[in-house]
């Protein structure tokens, strides 16, 4: 068998591998998003029934134990704690991630220009520009509200 061939192999057998693995992962996503969901039971306590506003908390793990008050204190502050320091370590990934999807953006943007003649250049700039402008008002809109 020639290199060719085993190149011209080797692409369909993966990409036959990539479909079927793409197919595998719809017919479980689909298979799931179809499937009777489970009924869960949540004992609710004198404090549920004032306030239908919150949706039932979900089961801890150490809800198991039977935890006393002090307990239940002292583990609710441990959470607090965890909880913030995940906040914040989710809050400098979104962005490195917002400011390294922009560098991309702009690489890509300027690749794009460099095969313009210098009017279409302009022209495209000025679209992106407008662009820009309409996606920043947008934002500040969005956070007003």
């Amino acid at each position: 068998m020639g290199q060719a061939s085993r190149a011209r192999l080797t692409t369909v057998m993966l990409l036959v591998a990539v479909f079927g693995t793409g197919v595998l992962i719809g017919y479980a996503a689909d298979t799931e998003a179809t499937a009777q969901p489970t009924e869960v039971s949540v004992e609710s306590s004198p404090a549920d029934s004032t306030s239908k506003e919150e949706p039932p908390r979900r089961r801890r793990l150490y809800d198991e134990l039977g935890p006393n008050e002090t307990q239940l204190g002292l583990i609710d502050s441990i959470v607090s704690v965890h909880r913030a320091r995940t906040n914040k370590l989710d809050e400098e990934m979104r962005t490195q991630l917002s400011a390294g999807f922009r560098e991309i953006l702009l690489e890509t943007r300027d690749a794009i220009k460099s095969i313009f003649t210098p009017e279409q250049a302009a022209e495209y700039q000025r679209l992106l520009d407008d662009y820009d402008a309409r996606r920043a008002a947008r934002e500040n809109e969005d956070e007003r509200d």
